[in-house]
């Protein structure tokens, strides 16, 4: 395998010079805050083109201006004529690459259609439930049905019951029959239409001479028993349903939508259902999306009414719901499998001709079917590895493609084994505070040498240890303060305000 020799010799080259020009005063105001970067940058620009900033301790790290390393530091200024030579990037052998499985796939523009994808549970259709109920306190003589889940058609007797105000009603019917006085036979006929009987109940009643001691009640809609609450002998109570029915066409599905996705989802919105097991999916619409959420799960629920002609679908039974969302147009897409997720970002390898790779920095949108959205870093058309990336990191040693590729802590140990930074754990120093910040303990410094840990003067965020007390009012203050050291890690134990700024 082939290194990139060359590129490693300019990266080491950039560091010397670095502190060569710290050493000669010549970086005096360059490591120095933002502003006053930028500012002696402004001048250097009218003398010298500068091509790209870069890190002090790491010239891997690369911005098109003026800002903050990893580590804190402040940028510098890389002039035309004085940048690193070589590729920036790594080379193998492209037989290498070859045999040890490298696979790259273009970085495509093109639509998708992101899902939302949850689980569902079938419950019967509120609306097509109806409920059984006798107007009038009395006792059940016979059932005609005794089972839940029991098929009726509209019309079928379902029992018979015995109400004596049943029967004080038919007698003042038949009563009025025989006299023949209208006004008290329409009276006679609503009271008995307001204990539930049907017209055919009470046409079954006229020329009858005697009473009909039990009434039968019949299903008021086809379908199946949903609850019985009665059984032969039972009193039945005015008020208390006896059985309720309900129809199996359609049936609801209820979904379960996680507390972030629920902006997402809309009314309307396409569904594919597919059942547990073996079943063919079908599509439905969101009927509805319930106003509350369970604070337990933070899950909100929507409702999904599905047609079930052939009755394949159950009460009780799940089934995996994909909800359809906007979709993503015109979207820069690679495989998901070609993004490297590590903890200071995502990145990917791009892969070049004659054996080279890239590293490439990238932010992150969706991810659809397997696509992840690339909203920068990449363009169209470029090839991106899709399978051997670490195997690629593992057969070369350039330090500044794996301070890209690594993940802080990892980088951090690299540059331990590569820079000669002392084997103190603390060091003493001076300085003076540029920025304070309350909330994440932080202070902005410019100090001097850091000779315990071989390091230069420069400006620096330290995070602040909790057992120093931290308090407004420390810019523009000289202080002395003591840093512990924990790999590349720096934390101040102690502060001693020598001036204050004001």
């Amino acid at each position: 395998m082939k290194f990139m020799q060359g590129l490693a010799t300019g990266a080491i080259l950039t560091i010397v010079g670095v502190g060569a020009l710290y050493m000669s005063g010549a970086l005096d105001g360059v490591l120095t805050d933002n502003g006053a970067a930028s500012e002696r940058a402004d001048t250097a620009t009218s003398e010298k083109e500068i091509l790209y900033w870069v890190a002090p301790m790491d010239p891997s790290y690369r911005r098109d201006g003026p800002g903050k390393s990893p580590m804190g530091m402040d940028l510098i200024p890389v002039y035309k004529g004085e940048e690193q030579s070589g590729y920036d990037g790594v080379e193998i052998d492209p037989r290498l690459a070859a045999s040890i499985g490298v696979k790259t796939a273009p970085v495509m523009r093109e639509t998708l259609t992101p899902e939302i994808s949850t689980i569902g549970q079938f419950t019967y259709d509120e609306r097509r439930m109806e409920h059984v109920h006798v107007r009038a306190a009395g006792w059940v003589e016979k059932l005609y049905v005794r089972a839940v889940g029991e098929p009726v058609s509209e019309g079928q007797p379902l029992f018979d019951v015995y109400a004596p105000e049943l029967l004080a009603a038919q007698a003042d019917y038949i009563q009025a029959m025989e006299t023949g006085q209208k006004q008290y036979l329409e009276g006679a006929v609503e009271r008995l239409r307001g204990l539930g009987l049907t017209d055919g109940d009470i046409s079954a009643l006229k020329g009858r001479t005697s009473l009909k001691p039990l009434l039968t009640i019949r299903a008021p809609r086809a379908g199946v028993i949903h609850q019985m609450n009665i059984g032969d002998g039972d009193r039945i109570n005015v008020g208390v349903p006896a059985m309720s029915i309900t129809e199996l066409d359609p049936m609801w599905l209820i979904a379960n939508v996680f507390e972030a996705d629920t902006p997402l989802v809309k009314k309307g919105a396409e569904v594919t259902i597919t059942p547990m097991g073996d079943g063919e999916s079908v599509s439905a619409k969101i009927d509805y999306i319930y106003p509350t959420l369970d604070t337990m799960t933070r899950t909100s629920r929507v409702r999904i009414v599905v047609a079930n002609p052939d009755e394949a679908f159950l009460n009780g039974m799940y089934a995996r719901v994909n909800i359809a969302r906007a979709p993503i147009e015109d979207a820069l897409t690679v495989p998901t499998s070609a993004v490297i997720r590590l903890g200071h970002g995502a990145h990917v390898l791009v892969a070049e001709s004659e054996g080279r790779f890239r590293p490439t920095e990238v932010a992150l949108g969706a991810e659809v079917g397997g696509r992840t959205v690339i909203t920068d870093g990449v363009q169209e058309g470029e090839a991106v590895v899709v399978r051997g990336q670490f195997m690629i990191d593992s057969e070369t040693s350039f330090q500044g493609a794996k301070m890209r590729m690594l993940g802080e802590d990892e980088a951090a140990g690299d540059m331990d084994m590569s820079m000669d930074m002392g084997d103190a754990d603390t060091d003493t120093v001076e300085g003076t505070v540029n920025a304070v910040d309350m909330e994440a303990r932080k202070l902005n410094i410019s100090h001097g040498p850091m000779e315990n840990f071989g390091m230069m003067g420069m400006t620096m965020d330290f995070p602040v240890s909790e057992d120093v007390v931290l308090t407004g009012g420390l810019e523009g203050a000289r202080i002395r303060f003591t840093v512990s050291r924990d790999g590349m890690r720096f934390t101040i134990t102690s502060v001693e305000v020598l001036e204050n700024g004001e």
